[in-house]
């Protein structure tokens, strides 16, 4: 796919990409439509995240990943959820 093809996708116009584009290298383009542009992946939580590795036998991977596919995300956000259900039973 080409550059003309992909702003066809989007409805833009080369021009129209090249005004925001040049907006956006002077930093003059609309923050509060488009917020200002962020490295890396969004954050899933409000807090300082950091990863765990854990070792878990087959069956119970098979268990999370089914419940995954059930649920439509992924492996690590179905074990989040596990344990922050755990959490509200426990606390409650």
């Amino acid at each position: 796919m080409d550059d003309r093809e992909l702003l066809a996708k989007i409805g833009m116009t080369e021009a129209e990409a090249d005004k925001r584009g040049a907006a956006y290298e002077h930093d003059a383009w609309d923050a509060g439509t488009f917020g200002k542009p962020r490295r890396g992946r969004p954050s899933i939580a409000d807090e300082e995240v950091r990863p765990y590795t854990v070792r878990f036998p087959v069956s119970l991977m098979e268990y999370v990943d089914h419940k995954a596919k059930q649920n439509g995300v992924s492996r690590s956000e179905e074990l989040r959820r596990i344990v922050a259900d755990e959490r509200k039973r426990a606390t409650a």
